[in-house]
C-alpha cells in the first residue's frame, strides 16, 4: 500500500486489536493491500466502495444503518461520491474531532465519532445513553473508523445473518478473513457477486467444524504442534430498529479433543458418530448407512438418498453439544450399545473436557472387564439390565456391591476389585454425579462386548429396541 498520507498511522489500519470487527477490517485491508501496492488507502476505500454499491447494490444493511451506501436518498454513483467525500474528510482531518483515547486502538489521537452508519453494533446519536459522558457516538481514531468499512468484505452471510470467525490464534483469524475475501473477489470476477460472501453452511456450529476441518488439514503446526486456540464465531445483524448478535465459542479444550478424534486411529469410529447425528425436520426418520455415508429415508414404496453435501446442512447435536459445553455421554451410550466405539475416545473426553480423574477411568474399564468374564450371554444381559436399571446413586452402589465386590469374593481373587480408596477417591469422590459412573460402566461393558464379540443376536435384537425407545423419549 503506497503511504500517501501524512495524517495516517499505516501500522494501526491493520495492526490487531482484540476487537473482531476492527481487527476483520483491518485484516481484509492487509490483503488487499499486498494484492494492489500500487494504491493508497483512500483507492482501496473507493476500490471496495464501488463493489458494495455497483457489484452488492448497496446491499450492507445488516452491517450500516443510514450510511452514505444505505442511505435511500443517495441514488447510483452518488453513494460511492458521499462515501469517498466523507473518508477524505477523516483522513485530512476536517470532519469534526477531539483529542482523547481511541476506544478500540488505545491510542492518544485524534478522535471522531462512530455510530451504526459507520461502526457496528454501537450506539448511535438517538441511543447516547451507549457511550461515555453521553457522547453522541463511540469515540474512535480515523484509522479504526477506516478498518470497519472493510468489515463486510471479510464476513459470510449465515443463516439469514452476518458471520465473523476470530480466533485467539492471529494466524487462524487472517485465514478466516483471507478465504472470505478470495471468495469474493472470485465471484466478482467470475459475474456471480450480488452480496456479502455466503456460507457453504446454514448452521453456525457445522460452519465452525468445517473451518476447524480446514485448518487441520491445511496447518501443519495446528495438526501436530502445541497451538491450541479457542475459535468464536460472531453471528450477528446491525440491521434497523433489532441489532443483535449471537456468539458460538469453541474452546480450546474442545479444539484438542476434536483433534484428537481425527487421528487416524479414532478417526473411522469418530466419523460414523457424529455424521449419524444430523437431524433435520423435514426429513424425520431418515437414517444414516455407514456403508454407504448417506441418509436414507423411506417413503412408502421408495427410498430417499440424501448426500453429505445436503445433509451438512442439517442441525448435528454432537457439534452443538461440544460448542454449548453440553455432556455428549448418553449420546456416546445410546451409539455404544449398537456400534463399536474407540473406548480411548470416551476416555480423552471424560478427562480432557468433563475433568474426570484418569484413574477413575481405568477402573470403569477394569470393572467392565470383570462383569463380561464370562461367555455366558444370559449373564451379561442380566448384569446390564441391572446395571442399566440403576435409577439413583443407592441402586448403583448396591449393583457395584453384589455383582463386582460380592462377585468378586465368591471367585476367590486374591485382591479387593474394589478398594476404599477407589470408592471413596475415584468411584463416588465428593461433587460427583453416580449416573456418570453408571453411563460410563455401560459404555465400557458395551464395548468389551464388540471387541471380543460376544454380543449374541438376542441381546443384538435387545439393544437395538433400548436405543430406539430412548430416541422416542427423547
Amino acid at each position: 500500500m503506497k503511504q500517501t498520507y501524512k495524517t495516517i498511522d499505516y501500522e494501526w489500519l491493520t495492526r490487531s486489536t482484540g476487537d473482531p470487527f476492527a481487527d476483520a477490517g483491518g485484516f481484509a485491508i492487509e490483503y488487499l493491500s499486498e494484492k494492489f501496492p500500487e494504491k493508497d488507502i483512500l483507492e482501496l476505500i473507493d476500490y471496495i466502495t464501488k463493489i458494495y454499491v455497483e457489484k452488492w447494490d448497496g446491499k450492507l444493511n445488516a452491517f450500516f444503518l443510514n450510511s452514505k451506501i444505505t442511505q435511500p436518498a443517495f441514488q447510483g454513483s452518488r453513494k460511492t461520491e458521499e462515501t469517498l467525500k466523507y473518508f477524505e474528510a477523516l483522513i485530512k482531518e476536517t470532519e469534526p474531532s477531539e483529542v482523547g483515547y481511541c476506544r478500540i486502538t488505545g491510542r492518544e489521537t485524534k478522535l471522531f465519532f462512530g455510530g451504526r452508519d459507520n461502526s457496528i453494533m454501537t450506539g448511535s446519536g438517538t441511543l447516547i445513553n451507549f457511550h461515555h459522558f453521553f457522547q453522541k457516538g463511540i469515540a474512535l481514531s480515523k484509522e479504526a473508523l477506516i478498518r470497519m468499512h472493510f468489515v463486510p468484505f471479510a464476513c459470510q452471510q449465515l443463516q439469514g445473518r452476518i458471520g465473523l470467525m476470530q480466533s485467539s490464534n492471529e494466524k487462524l483469524s487472517k485465514l478466516f478473513v483471507k478465504l472470505t475475501v478470495e471468495r469474493n473477489l472470485h465471484e466478482i470476477g467470475v459475474g456471480l457477486s450480488e452480496g456479502v460472501a455466503k456460507s457453504n453452511f446454514n448452521k453456525p456450529a457445522n460452519a465452525i467444524f468445517d473451518f476447524v476441518d480446514y485448518t487441520l488439514s491445511q496447518l501443519r503446526d495446528f495438526r501436530e504442534g502445541n497451538i491450541l486456540p479457542s475459535l468464536t464465531l460472531y453471528h450477528f445483524t446491525n440491521f434497523g430498529a433489532s441489532p443483535e448478535i449471537q456468539l458460538y465459542q469453541l474452546p480450546a479444550k474442545v479444539f484438542l479433543f476434536y483433534r484428537t478424534c481425527l487421528q487416524p486411529k479414532f478417526c473411522e469410529d469418530w466419523q460414523k458418530f457424529v455424521r449419524s447425528h444430523y437431524f433435520d425436520g423435514q426429513h424425520k426418520g431418515a437414517k444414516y448407512n455407514l456403508q454407504t455415508e448417506k441418509f436414507e429415508l423411506v417413503k412408502s414404496k421408495e427410498t430417499e438418498i440424501i448426500d453429505n453435501i445436503e445433509y451438512k446442512q442439517w442441525f448435528n447435536r454432537i457439534y452443538n453439544k461440544l460448542l454449548v459445553d453440553e455432556n455428549i455421554r448418553t449420546d456416546i451410550l445410546r451409539w455404544s450399545r449398537k456400534h463399536p466405539f474407540n473406548f480411548e475416545i470416551v476416555s480423552i473426553y471424560q478427562q480432557n473436557i468433563i475433568g474426570m480423574k484418569k484413574e477413575t477411568i481405568n477402573k470403569i474399564k477394569e470393572l467392565a472387564t470383570f462383569l463380561v468374564r464370562e461367555e455366558d450371554a444370559d449373564k451379561i444381559k442380566k448384569r446390564i439390565k441391572a446395571l442399566d436399571g440403576a435409577k439413583n446413586a443407592s441402586a448403583l452402589r448396591r449393583f457395584l456391591l453384589k455383582d463386582v465386590v460380592a462377585a468378586n469374593y465368591a471367585d476367590r481373587n486374591d485382591h479387593p476389585i474394589i478398594s476404599l480408596d477407589d470408592y471413596l477417591n475415584y468411584l463416588f469422590p465428593d461433587g460427583s454425579y453416580w449416573a456418570e459412573i453408571r453411563d460410563l460402566l455401560l459404555i465400557a461393558i458395551y464395548q468389551e462386548l464388540h471387541e471380543r464379540n460376544l454380543i449374541s443376536e438376542e441381546l443384538r435384537i435387545e439393544l437395538e429396541s433400548e436405543v430406539e425407545n430412548e430416541v422416542v423419549n427423547e
